[in-house]
């Protein structure tokens, strides 16, 4: 369970660090936020599609607070969210839609993914990507959010020099 006013509070802390950087570099270790033990937890779904945008090497933020809202996966820089539509939370399109209006009200640009398609697939054989990768990889080709490679070290699980 997320602990949605220490994930708010956490961020704000941060924010200066990340919008000092442009939309295509981190502000801060991507996995600063596993430092605040319980703070975070995501769901299987979150999880596959956070192990594709990072092997993709997207910046994007876990849960970012927008408005009143936590989008699953944000980069407030470049005003990009991506939902993981899981089948029991999203059954309401409607207001699905009335949320996503009022985050593009304020800017933003959500794009949404089914749980499903968030499922592992890559076909090592074949070098085929999985749907979400593929995802992914159409959202960067629309938005500057995928990372100059080497830019930047930063410290991985403890791992001085390590690239995160």
């Amino acid at each position: 369970m997320n602990n949605w006013n220490t994930i708010r509070a956490f961020y704000k802390r941060h924010e200066a660090e990340i919008f000092n950087e442009p939309a295509n570099e981190w502000g801060m270790p991507a996995y600063t936020w596993c430092d605040v033990p319980g703070m975070l937890s995501m769901t299987p779904i979150e999880e596959w599609l956070w192990a594709d945008i990072r092997a993709a090497n997207v910046v994007m933020y876990p849960q970012y607070p927008v408005g009143r809202f936590f989008v699953d996966f944000g980069n407030p820089v470049a005003k990009v969210a991506i939902e993981c539509d899981g089948h029991a939370f999203h059954l309401d399109k409607a207001k699905d839609g009335e949320r996503d209006a009022q985050l593009e009200v304020m800017g933003w640009r959500v794009y949404r993914i089914t749980g499903s398609n968030c499922m592992p697939d890559f076909d090592d054989e074949a070098g085929e990507l999985s749907d979400a990768r593929k995802f992914i990889d159409a959202i960067c080709d629309k938005h500057p959010i995928k990372r100059l490679t080497g830019k930047r070290g930063w410290v991985h699980f403890g791992q001085a020099g390590a690239e995160a």
